[in-house]
């Protein structure tokens, strides 16, 4: 929201600097995005009166005019506008003045003649585009005076930032209302003198509500003799302030109100209603309605929209409909003024991609007494500027009034809450300063009734902020909380997670954050498994590839990686902590659930001269979940595995004790390709909610062993079907005490073991803590374990 302090100025004194006022309007809640001043790079442009203008000797599309600006002589300057004649008063640069740009004006010749200034149009004075003609002033403006000041240059616009809960600051009006209880000054509202004659409006038109929960008040004036035309300097210079582009008269007025009191007016060519009447109603089957942008738009049978007897006119609360735009050959007007059903517009606009001025204001909610107020100014300043005679009466259907809250302000509890004593008397007089009624109190407490433009504040606690704005934050000082020692964690799995983000970067993975939004689009994409797509919906989201909370991480990661790859990246090695959302039975919120997912591709290291680049493969993502595991101080085993994101026969499950924990392996080329990626990936993923859950297994102290170890290395011929892991298990569950570990060394096919069958090699460490082995001690255990791995799996030693 552009805010013009000249304008502001017309409702309430402000005699303080604009950065100060910048600073406490930021400190109200109105962030201060950007301080702007117009006319800053602009110097030495006066008003000037052309007192001739003769043809160029030498240029047929160029004349020459001499122009007043209030020195002993006119000053001569050639110009190429045709807008202009004798007798016209224009912004004149002189020699040596400065335009936007840091333009500079000097004396020159033009095809032989010499030129000793510039008339201006709007757009070299920073004042819109239009770049047609000299921009002509005012004929009362004075000769030779400063053109700053007459076409508001002299200005300071402040943009703030409108927050969703505050729409009341989203006009003139609503600022003033913050900055006169700031300043302790008295708000001026713009007078409205409404002069009526001719037929009563009831007679010429009608509206009927058929909805009265997405329209609870809908208000509309008749205005007839209305002359359109373009509007005076102003109104125009007020627009432009606000970043507006003057159309004409009757458009402008509804903008500039619209500005004004931050409630959305629409003007409908009266004569192009069917049947004159205006019918609040749902859409429809099958109806389109073609909008002011010239889009075709169809219309959805839940959204809302103002027609006449026959068709829509106009999508309610966002923008109106070509059909009955006022156009030059206007002469009567419906001016319409009324409040909408926040989530309607908010659904509405979405759906249609269509936002406006309108829609962010109604989406904010609407003031019911302010829509009566913006209409009656309307219509009074079109009686001025459009020569409008307003039909008497006003059509005012309102079959739902609006119920505003009484909340009661404890002064105690505010006490309590700002970390300082606010007197009761001061803390009361802040709220009624703001515009909030007390309708009783006592010693301990008062109770206000809230302002229909703050729909905002329900409870106690909007209260409490009220008074603490008022009161200024700064007057708090700073004190530490109290906080009492507390026996139990209530964040039991927070410190654990850190510490795991914190390994996974060191050990060189990079962390990504993701929306929790995805979609079932997505899910599909990634190849996951079908109960992957039964997620949790949400009643308002963003868009409709946000319309679900995530299933998975895994999709989010790949759409990363596919960011990263096609934007040169040669290395992926990714990571992500977040929740995934299961849905539960109706009425009830989901299960959210903790996950871990690793996304490795592309070079196993960084490039480096000494060493020759080796792709990413299944061991390096395995090196990544024996890291993970060891970090937790969680056991695991893994098993042949299907998971339908990847690839069959380099996928494997991951299991602690018997319950499945997660899956690792290649991600499937069709899978890859979905997301426009060649680049091998390979993906862990893991139920961190249950591992960090676990108890955690305490480190013991093991003294170095004084004794060495005893190696002996074992070579046996088995299926090709049997399993490494499960030959490592069977050695270690025979081995007994002295084998400390057993490792898999070799795998080997071909001459002279059996088609059919593979040769693997392990090798076992023996160690006791009391003496050095032997041959012989070592042999006894060695016997078991080939005995075992016969009788378990068919080895025979090779």
């Amino acid at each position: 929201m552009r805010i013009s302090l000249n304008w502001l100025k017309d409702y309430v004194d402000i005699d303080v600097d604009v950065d100060t006022l910048a600073r406490q309007m930021t400190m109200l809640g109105l962030e201060i995005e950007a301080i702007e001043r117009p006319g800053e790079e602009i110097n030495d442009v006066y008003v000037g009166q052309i007192v001739s203008i003769d043809p160029h000797p030498d240029a047929d599309k160029l004349v020459v005019c001499k122009t007043d600006v209030g020195r002993e002589e006119p000053a001569q300057i050639v110009c190429g506008a045709k807008n202009m004649k004798v007798g016209d008063k224009v912004p004149t640069a002189v020699v040596g003045a400065t335009l936007p740009g840091d333009f500079k004006i000097g004396r020159r010749k033009m095809r032989g003649v010499e030129s000793r200034g510039m008339m201006c149009s709007a757009r070299e004075l920073g004042l819109g585009e239009d770049h047609s003609g000299l921009l002509i002033l005012d004929p009362d403006a004075p000769v030779g005076h400063d053109v700053r000041p007459l076409l508001g240059l002299d200005d300071v616009v402040l943009e703030i930032e409108v927050t969703p809960n505050r729409g009341d600051t989203a006009s003139m009006i609503g600022v003033a209302r913050e900055l006169a209880a700031l300043y302790g000054r008295e708000l001026r509202l713009p007078e409205r003198k409404l002069e009526e004659a001719g037929p009563a409006a009831g007679e010429m038109a009608s509206v009927t509500i058929e909805d009265p929960e997405c329209c609870p008040r809908y208000l509309g004036r008749v205005l007839t003799d209305v002359k359109i035309g373009p509007s005076p300097a102003w109104l125009c210079r007020r627009l432009i302030a606000a970043g507006q582009r003057p159309i004409n008269n009757v458009v402008d007025i509804t903008n500039f109100v619209l500005l004004e009191t931050g409630h959305p007016l629409h003007a409908f060519d009266f004569d192009k209603l069917a049947e004159h009447r205006i019918v609040v109603r749902h859409p429809r089957p099958g109806e389109t309605m073609r909008t002011l942008d010239d889009v075709e738009r169809t219309l959805q049978e839940d959204m809302l929209v103002i027609a006449d007897g026959v068709a829509p006119q106009a999508i309610a609360g966002i923008m109106g409909g070509g059909d009955s735009e006022v156009g030059e050959g206007t002469t009567r007007v419906f001016l319409e003024s009324a409040v909408f059903k926040p989530a309607s517009v908010r659904s509405t606009s979405r759906a249609l991609g269509l936002a406006s001025e309108s829609s962010q204001r109604f989406q904010r909610g609407a003031d019911p007494n302010m829509a009566a107020f913006a209409l009656d100014r309307a219509a009074d300043l079109m009686a001025g500027l459009a020569g409008a005679t307003i039909a008497p009466g006003v059509l005012d259907e309102h079959p739902r009034p609006l119920v505003f809250p009484k909340v009661t302000l404890r002064y105690a509890r505010c006490d309590q809450l700002m970390g300082v004593d606010i007197p009761p008397e001061e803390q009361r007089k802040s709220l009624e300063k703001l515009g909030f009624t007390v309708v009783a109190q006592d010693g301990a407490s008062c109770t206000v009734q809230v302002p229909t433009w703050r729909p905002d504040v329900s409870i106690e606690a909007d209260l409490i902020e009220e008074v603490g704005r008022s009161y200024n934050y700064d007057n708090i000082t700073a004190t530490l909380p109290s906080v009492r020692p507390q026996e139990k964690d209530f964040a039991p799995t927070d410190r654990p997670v850190r510490q795991l983000r914190r390994f996974l970067a060191h050990i060189g993975l990079s962390e990504t954050v993701h929306w929790t939004f995805s979609s079932p689009a997505d899910v599909a994409r990634a190849g996951l498994p079908e109960e992957y797509g039964n997620m949790a919906k949400l009643e308002n989201p963003l868009s409709e590839k946000q319309a679900t909370m995530q299933s998975s991480l895994i999709p989010s990661l790949l759409n990363t990686a596919a960011h990263n790859l096609n934007r040169g990246a040669d290395r992926i090695a990714l990571f992500e902590i977040g929740p995934v959302y299961i849905p539960r039975a109706p009425g009830e919120l989901p299960e959210q659930r903790l996950r871990l997912t690793i996304l490795l591709g592309g070079l196993a290291q960084r490039r480096h001269w000494d060493q020759a680049p080796r792709p990413v493969d299944f061991h390096d993502l395995k090196g990544f979940l024996e890291a993970v595991m060891e970090h937790l101080g969680v056991e695991y085993t893994l098993q042949e595995g299907r998971f339908s994101t990847l690839q069959t026969g380099l996928c494997a499950d991951i299991y602690r004790q018997k319950t499945p924990i997660g899956t690792l392996g290649r991600v499937k080329n069709k899978v890859l390709r979905e997301f426009d990626m060649e680049q091998a990936l390979y993906l862990l993923d893991v139920d961190l909610e249950y591992l960090v859950g676990l108890e955690k297994m305490v480190p013991t102290f093991s003294g170095i062993p004084a004794f060495p170890p005893s190696l002996r290395d074992m070579a046996v011929v088995v299926n090709s079907d049997v399993k490494a892991g499960e030959l490592l298990k069977t050695a270690k569950r025979f081995g007994g005490k002295l084998l400390k570990t057993v490792e898999l060394f070799d795998i080997y096919t071909g001459n002279p073991v059996p088609e059919g069958q593979k040769s693997m090699a392990l090798g076992l460490t023996f160690q006791s803590p009391e003496r050095t082995l032997t041959d012989k001690d070592t042999q006894k255990s060695w016997d078991k374990i080939l005995k075992a791995l016969k009788r378990e799996h068919g080895a025979v030693l090779r």
